[in-house]
């Protein structure tokens, strides 16, 4: 309760900075313990899940359990010149352990750095292929001090008995219906590629959690790839009507969307609205390919989920990305709350939209209602036909949404006068969409 009472600016740059220097991945404690702290301070109903590790799923094996407790590079003076206790992404994810002396030839082979932004150190990760590597910036590679012959030494543990987690947690609503909220949590002091996803669906759903809705609400936080396969290997796909992936949030770019396979679909729909309503055509839009995150598990043939991505500084289009300079200073807070006020624009949108059915013959007797001051008064639109008009399209085979866009007035003023019809008994409507 202490946390939730403190300024959500405040709340998100600490949770950022407590979450930031723990080192995820697909297994091991990092992850445990950003679940742990997101049990704690967010979400205390929800559930913490599992595989153990050699499990099949799908065409995949749920991998080994991985930690690491130290790793370094010594120099020819035993200088320590990389040490993973500095930047935790010095290690590649999975590595092997080792502990010997090799001399420059065999350090490069196993030594990743980015030649075009010497100051940088890159992400990189061996989940499939065991090998042993650290990464470095080039400045490193460059200076006086990269002289060998070089001690490697990688504390690392690959256990066979282990797990792979995920956390979940179910937010019910009228219906049995779903709508997935997605992040993925895999990468180490990667601030805006995953940590801010992971900020932001916690937050949503600590949002959602004080509402009364129609639709029941999953959020699924998971290493990605691996995670989401082994999640969706036990769910029940059938109840869940579509969803949003939330990846890349608090960069300084502007906010966009990427489609689901299915556009038109009324989620997707939603989060178009959502961000007009709130950035005007500032944001901006990337066509649905079966590439870059979960995406490609919810929408793939045979699980055909309509899953739509929310990002601000999209993964890829940022030269920061999967780089040390990802760090608390490339994020902001005010980004980030930025997409929060519009995902919650677009369950307003997913919550009021349904498919209303006109309950009387003919034209209703609105003036004796006095419906339509009642409704000039309320909404911006100056047509005084509006109201006939979303009657004439109620007959139980359209959503609000569409017939939004069949007349062409705003769903938000639609909205309202659905509300001013139904609380006369003039509409009703589907519960399910």
């Amino acid at each position: 309760m202490k946390d939730k009472k403190m300024n959500l600016k405040v709340r998100v740059e600490k949770t950022f900075k407590d979450l930031f220097p723990l080192n995820r991945s697909l297994t091991g404690k990092g992850t445990e313990a950003t679940f742990k702290y997101l049990k704690d301070h967010f979400l205390a109903k929800a559930e913490l899940k599992s595989l153990k590790s050699g499990t099949k799923v799908f065409d995949w094996i749920v991998p080994e359990e991985w930690n690491v407790s130290d790793a370094y590079v010594l120099n020819g003076n035993s200088e320590k010149i990389i040490d993973f206790k500095d930047n935790n992404l010095h290690v590649i994810s999975y590595s092997d352990s080792v502990d010997k002396v090799v001399d420059k030839k065999e350090l490069l082979k196993h030594l990743h750095t980015l030649p075009k932004y010497p100051n940088r150190i890159p992400y990189r990760t061996s989940y499939y292929q065991k090998d042993w590597g650290f990464c470095c910036s080039q400045k490193v590679l460059d200076s006086k001090s990269f002289f060998g012959p070089f001690k490697v030494h990688i504390d690392s543990n690959h256990n066979k008995n282990g797990k792979l987690s995920w956390l979940e947690c179910v937010k019910h609503g009228k219906t049995y219906d779903e709508i997935l909220i997605s992040a993925y949590c895999c990468h180490p002091s990667l601030a805006n590629d995953n940590l801010s996803g992971i900020v932001l669906a916690v937050l949503l759903f600590e949002y959602l959690s004080t509402l009364e809705t129609k639709f029941t609400y999953r959020l699924v936080i998971a290493p990605e790839t691996i995670g989401a396969i082994s999640f969706l290997s036990q769910a029940k796909t059938n109840l869940i009507k579509g969803g949003m992936i939330l990846s890349s949030v608090a960069g300084p770019d502007n906010i966009s969307i990427k489609d689901g396979f299915n556009k038109e679909h009324f989620v997707n729909q939603a989060a178009h609205l959502a961000l007009k309503k709130c950035v005007g055509k500032e944001y901006l839009t990337y066509p649905f390919v079966p590439n870059g995150s979960d995406e490609r598990q919810y929408c793939a043939p045979g699980v055909d989920l309509p899953i739509a991505s929310i990002m601000r500084s999209k993964y890829h289009e940022y030269p920061e990305y999967h780089t040390s300079l990802d760090n608390l200073d490339f994020i902001t807070s005010q980004g980030l709350l930025g997409g929060y006020t519009a995902l919650r624009k677009a369950i307003e949108v997913i919550e009021k939209n349904c498919i209303p059915k006109v309950t009387v013959l003919c034209e209703p007797q609105l003036g004796l209602r006095g419906l339509y001051p009642n409704l000039s008064s309320k909404i911006n639109s100056d047509d005084k036909d509006i109201m006939m008009n979303f009657i004439a399209y109620c007959d139980g085979s359209k959503t609000i949404l569409e017939i939004a866009e069949v007349i062409e007035v705003p769903v938000w003023e639609l909205f309202i006068v659905y509300d001013l019809l139904n609380e006369q008994g003039l509409v009703e409507h589907k519960e399910n969409i």
